[in-house]
């Protein structure tokens, strides 16, 4: 608690432009944070969404049906967005031959669309991680050059002097790498995740071209 009290009064004897680099990167950090806890929930709902939607899409053979589900849901998500595009793509062709090839670039489209979504906010964080830590050292090194300036009109210098000002200095460091250090951590997880994201989609909607034709094969036979 003691600490906590040294940081805080610290702050309040810091120069205006130490200040103001310290409330800096507490916004970024806390607006970090923000993004940080709502890019999880969103994973992991979507995460939620691809166990849901495989468990009954490959025990269900009649995509028809499948599709009428979807269609009542208020909003769709993920491979569910990827289905539907497809499905009514696949449905509006279907008396006359569908176009496979148009059918794949509706789904890449939708993919690409998905991944667009995904990717919202990921430039805050990357922009937090590479600028936080030199935000901070820009306080730390005006904060050296306060205490420093201050030393000189004194005729005797002791480490109860400089502490203060070296204190002061130090915390914008430690600041920035506390906004830096979870930002950068979260962007490339999140990457990651996007990433595998993305793969599963493109997976099954190869998957989907591949039942498709099947569909239009069986069709076509006499």
């Amino acid at each position: 608690m003691a600490f906590e009290i040294d940081l805080i009064s610290l702050f309040f004897q810091a120069s205006l432009v130490v200040k103001l680099v310290l409330i800096t990167l507490l916004i970024i950090s806390f607006v970090s944070w923000w993004f940080i806890v709502e890019k999880y929930i969103t994973f992991k709902r979507a995460e939620r969404d691809i166990y849901e939607f495989n468990k009954i899409f490959w025990t269900n053979n009649d995509l028809e049906k499948i599709f009428t589900k979807l269609q009542r849901k208020e909003k769709l998500i993920g491979l569910e967005q990827v289905f539907v595009s497809g499905f009514k793509e696949f449905s509006k062709k279907e008396k006359n031959s569908p176009n496979l090839d148009q059918i794949k670039k509706i789904l890449e489209i939708t993919i690409s669309r998905c991944e667009e979504e995904f990717s919202k906010r990921l430039p805050f964080l990357s922009t937090a991680a590479s600028v936080s830590p030199y935000i901070g050292l820009f306080g730390t090194v005006w904060g050296i050059m306060n205490a420093f300036g201050g030393l000189s009109q004194l005729t005797q210098v002791s480490i109860t002097v400089v502490a203060p000002g070296i204190s002061e200095a130090l915390i914008a460091t430690a600041l920035g790498l506390f906004a830096a250090i979870p930002a950068l951590v979260s962007y490339n997880w999140n990457l990651n995740k996007i990433n595998s994201f993305v793969n599963e989609y493109s997976n099954f909607s190869e998957e989907l071209i591949i039942i498709f034709s099947n569909q239009i094969d069986e069709s076509q036979k006499p």
